[in-house]
Order: structure tokens, then sequence, then C-alpha cells
């Protein structure tokens, strides 16, 4: 089958989180969530022990202790101690210390954590995971004194009272300030980027007016209760204290709910029908992608070849030279090829990419770069020439395979210019056979099946202008049949640039495999579950930090921890010791001393103690990292914009994320609202 083609720019500058992160995640939030958990159990168990004769009997009540919890506590602190014993003896390494090593050699901002089966980080997921089932034991008892009608009627009442507020009807209507055509505003953007810029005003919109009425509604009702006494005819009644808690986040996450399916819908509506983009905006963004990644290498004659950098800010991309006679070669490799790519019914699967060009001369004058791509299979191995060789081309690992291929291919060429096969269309030579031309793109096809090979010639790029060619199926096919030996790619795409004086840019998002296409609007929707997301992590924390503060200093702690979030990368270095300066004492010591970053500060008594506070510092900065959400794991703007599809995957792991994060917050309100003082 054929189509148009189809193009899309998106910068991977993290990999989304999936099933395969689980393992890791979840021992990461045992090592995490556990962590606080087992301070929390500490306090309360001495809390509980210390005062026990001096307590009320209230006191005793709300706070009860079983010899369970004690012995959680203990296996726990035993845990926590043979991890000491294990980071004294240097048995094993902490996980954030590995993730700190991968973050400072890798070029993505983000690495995704693994699970690891070292000492130290079971010790400290075994420590958590004690510590949690100790602190959460009256917890899940009292789960079972819920009811869902009292939890109903408070979430009823909490919809009602926010509706009397009015507070998102006022911020609805703003909504349709950003209806407004993005180009009457921004005329000078190029047409393909207009339906980008419009997903983006759109997203900025409904973010703001979601968010912001969600956080002072969640943050100030449980306060207002309090000081208008309100609160009164609910405690004194038979309610559990949780369920006020409970019932209150699902009233406003239900309202949340409401007012993001009209802004969603509203959206939808004026994206769709509601105004005329232009062709190459709707070729490019209006689609929902479905692609199939591959792992980014650089090769050339020299073995410790990794790619070059050209000195820009954003390392984002590694460049290789241009030459009809250089050996350098950036590399995709493809461990998995779906059945769909070879499919008998398929006669095509196109491979998309966008490159940037740093050019070392001016080149000629509307003109873009040349490159050459070559897609093989496991059955047919390349390698680079020899070090002695000068000229640049990779052979084949089995000369008389490239021999009897070479000389077939010949046999259709010479057909082919002069007209035998596909008629007064047929392409000089099979390097520019399309399947428009069938008789042609059957021989290309027969070809690459039986020899797993296929290259075209010359390709024209523009920087950072999306391009594609098709790669017959049948490689495909080839490419499926065995098992490649020692865990080799099955499918590897080569790219050359062949224009001298020029550099080609590439990163690991930057090429693909066209799997398939989805609907438009479907991810227009699944685009909104990221932002609900948001919202309920949102209205999560500010629901429990006004069981205690008041609704000023809980909208304040929720703002500022949610707008940490968008901080994550400096944060991260900070935490982890790769900010450029050093930490904060150090930072100030060349402040004060008028240093530059990137000096050496003498080895004195007084830079080893600044070391010491720089290192409590990261430590402290650890842990308030391990508090932020991740708000990045929940925003698809980004695949949506770029005409991306958004797995379901994805969406699943952000709710198993979601719950992963609200859990520690309502097990810390739970004890907030049933040790506070409300009654009369």
């Amino acid at each position: 089958m054929t189509g148009p083609a189809l193009f899309g720019i998106l910068i991977l500058d993290r990999e989304p989180l999936a099933f395969q992160h689980l393992p890791g995640l979840v021992q990461v939030w045992l090592q995490d969530a556990g962590g606080f958990a087992a301070v929390g159990l500490f306090a309360y168990l001495l809390t509980a022990i210390w005062g026990t004769s001096d307590n009320s009997e209230s006191t005793k009540l709300r706070m009860p202790l079983s010899s369970s919890m004690l012995l959680m506590a203990v296996v726990s602190l035993l845990c926590y101690a043979a991890f000491a014993a294990c980071f004294i003896a240097g048995i094993g390494k902490e996980i954030q210390e590995q993730r700190s090593a991968a973050i400072a050699t890798e070029a993505m901002a983000y690495v995704p954590p693994k699970l690891s089966l070292r000492p130290q980080p079971l010790l400290l997921a075994a420590g958590g995971l004690f510590a949690l089932l100790g602190l959460g034991q009256p917890f899940v008892r009292d789960l079972f004194k819920l009811r869902f009608r009292r939890i109903y009627a408070i979430a009823k009442l909490s919809v009602k009272e926010a509706i009397r507020n009015r507070l998102f009807v006022v911020f609805l209507i703003f909504m349709g300030i950003f209806l407004f055509p993005v180009k009457w505003f921004l005329p000078n953007n190029k047409p393909e980027d207009e339906i980008r810029l419009t997903l983006d005003v759109t997203a900025f919109a409904s973010t703001l007016l979601l968010l912001v009425p969600a956080v002072i509604i969640s943050a100030f009702r449980i306060p207002d209760d309090i000081k208008q006494q309100t609160i009164y005819t609910i405690v004194t009644k038979p309610v559990e204290r949780f369920e006020i808690v409970l019932g209150r986040f699902l009233g406003f996450g239900t309202l949340v709910s409401i007012a993001l399916g009209l802004m969603t819908l509203v959206g939808w509506v004026y994206i769709t029908f509601g105004t005329t983009f232009d062709p190459k905006a709707v070729e490019e963004s209006q689609r929902a992608r479905v692609p199939i990644r591959g792992k980014i290498d650089f090769k050339a004659k020299k073995e410790d070849y990794v790619g070059v950098n050209v000195g820009r800010e954003f390392e984002y991309r590694k460049y290789i030279g241009g030459s009809k006679s250089t050996s350098e070669r950036a590399l995709w490799s493809f461990d998995a090829v779906p059945a769909s790519l070879a499919d008998p019914g398929r006669d095509s699967v196109p491979c998309e990419f966008t490159f940037d060009i740093f050019r070392l001369t001016k080149g000629e004058e509307n003109r873009g770069v040349d490159i050459n791509i070559r897609v093989v299979t496991w059955q047919c191995g390349q390698e680079p020439p020899p070090a002695d060789v000068k000229d640049g081309l990779w052979r084949w690992t089995d000369s008389a395979k490239q021999a009897a291929y070479e000389a077939k291919r010949n046999a259709i060429d010479e057909k082919l210019r002069k007209k035998e096969v596909g008629g007064p269309n047929a392409p000089p030579s099979l390097a520019y056979a399309k399947p428009e031309v069938p008789e042609a793109w059957k021989l290309a096809d027969g070809l690459a099946e039986e020899f797993g090979f296929y290259e075209v010639g010359s390709v024209e790029v523009y920087d950072y202008h999306p391009a594609s060619i098709r790669i017959p199926s049948g490689l495909f096919r080839n490419a499926r049949a065995g098992t490649p030996p020692g865990g080799a790619p099955r499918v590897t795409v080569y790219v050359k640039c062949l224009s001298g004086g020029q550099m080609l840019g590439m990163a690991q998002g930057d090429l693909y495999l066209m799997d398939s296409e989805r609907s438009f609007s479907e991810n227009y929707f699944k685009n909104a579950v990221g932002l609900f997301c948001r919202a309920l992590i949102l209205v999560g924390i500010a629901v429990t930090l006004s069981t205690y503060l008041s609704g000023v200093i809980s909208l304040l702690a929720t703002m500022f921890l949610y707008i940490s979030a968008y901080f994550s990368e400096h944060l991260r270095d900070v935490a982890t010791g790769q900010s450029t300066g050093g930490g904060p004492f150090e930072s100030l010591t060349r402040l004060l001393s008028a240093s530059t970053p990137t000096s050496q500060l003498d080895q004195t008594a007084t830079k080893t103690t600044i070391d010491i506070g720089d290192r409590i510092f990261q430590w402290v900065f650890r842990r308030y990292e391990n508090v932020v959400p991740n708000i990045d794991a929940f925003t698809w703007t980004n695949y949506l914009k770029e005409g991306f599809n958004i797995n379901v995957e994805y969406l699943i792991v952000n709710a198993i994320i979601l719950f992963g994060y609200l859990l520690p917050w309502a097990l810390l309100s739970y004890y907030l609202i049933r040790n506070r003082e409300v009654a009369a």
C-alpha cells in the first residue's frame, strides 16, 4: 500500500517511561517512598512509646501501637543497618550513584531507572518495603471502615461548593481568548509550524486555566471548613476522618475531569473544524504516526570513532563529516522487526528522518546536502574499510554474496535503462525506483528480499527539514527469517554525508521506520490524559497539606513543589554534583573570589569544608528531588504537535506512576487528619 509521505520532528531528550521500566521504577519508589516512611514510622513509634503513660485516652486511640508495627520497624532497621555496613565496606553501589554516572556520560537529560541486583539498592528497597508495611498497617486496617456512601456525599458537596464559587467558570471563559488563529498574532512563522504553534497555545491555556483554579480550591477547602467550624458537623458524626480527605479529593478530581473534558472538546473542535490550516502544516503535524525507533551509533575506519562534537551548546546531536570518500557513518540498529513491516500486502515501509546541517563552507546556493542511505539486514553483514585503504566504501562481510548481488542488480539496471522494464516511466536504476512504478519496484522488492540489502544512492536534505525514503517490504521479510547470531540487530540503517565541506548532525530520534498511522483526533484526546494526571497530582498535594496547614501556606507550598518540577534538570545536576561551578558553597566561594566556574580551587582545609557542605546539600537536594513530581513523564504535547502517536502503554504507566506518587501523600494525609484536633 502506498500513501503520502509522512514527516515529523521530535527531539527525544528523554525516553518515555514504558512497561520495561516498571521494575526499576518500583525499586526506586520503594527506596524513596520507603525512606520517608521509615522516618515517619520511627517518629510515630517514638511518640507512641515515649508518652504512653502521659497521653490522654483519645491520643492513645488515635495512635495505636501493635506488635506487627514494631516487628516491621525492627526488620526495616536491620535492612538499613545492613545497607550502612555495605556502604562503609564498599560492597555494591547505591543506585543513585549509578544514575549519576549515567547522567554524566549520556547526552540525554534523564536516564530511566533500571532494576539493580546489587546489595545496597536491594537492602534500601527492602528497608523501605518493611517501613511502608509498618506505617501502612493502621491505614490499611481503616480502609475497611470506609463507606462509599459517605465518601460520595462529601465528594458531591465538594463539587457543589466549587460550582457555587464560580472559580472554574471564570477561568473557562478565558479559554475563548486562546482560540483565535495563532497566525493573527504571529504572522511571520513558517506555514508548516501553524498547527504546532496552535497546539502549544491551546496546551498552555488548558494547563493554566485548569491547574490554577484546581489548586486554589483544593488548598482552601478544608482550612475554610475548620475556620468556619462547618467541619464540626461532620467529625461529630460516625464518619472516618480519612473519608473527609478522600471525599474532597474525589470531588475536586471529578470537577477537574469535567473542566478538562470541556476544554479538550472545545480545543478539538477548534483544531478540527474551527480553522483552516496550511496544507504543509496538516501534512507534518495533523497525524498520529506509529514509529519504530532504533539505537544510534557512529562508526568509521577509526575504531574509537563516536561522532564529532562541533561545539554547539545543545549537545543533543553528534556529527559526521561529508565527503564522497568518507568512511564515517551514522547507524540506526533495529533489534525487532514487527510482522506488519513484512506483510506481503505491503509494498514499502517509509523511513523518515530530520538532520541538522553544520556548514564548514557556504556550499551551493539553494541546495541542501546530499546523503546516501543503505539499509541492510542481519543476513547482509557490513564492515568498514581497512585503515590503510583510502576509499570510504563499506564492504559486505561476504564478498561472494556481494558479487552475486551486484551482478543481478547490474542486469536489472541495464533493462531499466533500455526501458525494457517499467515502460517510459522506468527509473534510470534501482536506486531511484519508487512504488509509483510497480514493475520496477517489484524487482527492487525481490532483490531486497533475496539479499537483505537496499541502497538509495543520493537524497537531498535540508537543515531541520523532514524527508523520507521508501524501503521495500521484502527487506523486512528477509530480516525476520531466521535468528540473528550473537544478538545482532535484524535491520541496520547506514547514513553517509556525500557533500564535501559539510557536516551532518543526528540524534537517536532523528530517524525512524514508520509502522502505521492512527487518528489525530484519538491522539488529541490521549494527550489530555497527561494533563489530567498533573491536575490530580496538584489536587492530591494541596488536599494533603491543607489537612494540617492554612489555606495560603498550602497553596504556596503546593505551587512551589509543582513549579520545582519544571527545573528538574537543574535540581538533578545539583543533587548529583554535576552542576557547573560546584554546589552552593563552592559557587558562593567562587563568587566572592571572582574565580571562573571552570577554574580549580586550591586543596586547602577550607576547600575540604566546602566539599563536605556541598555533599550535605546534595543529599538534601536528592531527598527533595524524590518529593518533586515527575511532570515530564505526563507531558505529551510534543508528541501531539509533531504528529506522533501516544502509545496506550505510556498512558498506563502514567496511571501507575500517578498512583505510586499519590499513595505516600494519602498515607501522610491519613495521619495528619487523624491526629489533628478539630472537634469543638
